[in-house]
């Protein structure tokens, strides 16, 4: 059993094209060696940090875990606060990031070998980003 305190696990920078308007962290909770079933990472947006419209090969689960963020497809937005969850099917475009107005962390889940393409590379996206105030 491996287990990991709060705040204790490394947090990397994100870097890339996927990363977009602010800073971005990512720290890998579980994976490889100690899981070869699961990739579990906590990803910290600082307020209006997002990633651009993209799909992953594999299927992903986001958690909201602290703050107010969003998470958007073709149908709209949604803003994410703790214990909030969105299951995104493989092959489906979406972004998700912070809201304008506050940081916001959630913990992403995925399976080994998955693969990221972005759809989108206008920074705003092709939905946008959910306006000031909004609660949708």
């Amino acid at each position: 059993m491996k287990f990991i305190k709060s705040g204790q696990a490394p947090r990397d920078p994100a870097t890339g094209d996927l990363y977009v308007m602010g800073d971005i962290g990512a720290a890998l909770l579980a994976g490889a060696p100690d899981t070869g079933q699961l990739d579990i990472y906590m990803v910290d947006f600082a307020a209006g940090a997002r990633n651009r419209v993209h799909v992953h090969k594999n299927d992903q689960v986001l958690i909201g875990a602290s703050g107010r963020g969003i998470v958007a497809d073709a149908t709209g937005e949604r803003v994410m606060e703790p214990g909030d969850v969105a299951v995104i099917p493989a092959g489906h475009p979406h972004w998700h990031g912070a809201t304008a107005d506050s940081a916001f962390s959630h913990i992403a889940i995925s399976t080994p070998g998955d693969e990221i393409t972005i759809v989108d590379g206008d920074d705003r996206g092709a939905w946008g980003a959910l306006p000031e105030g909004s609660d949708t």
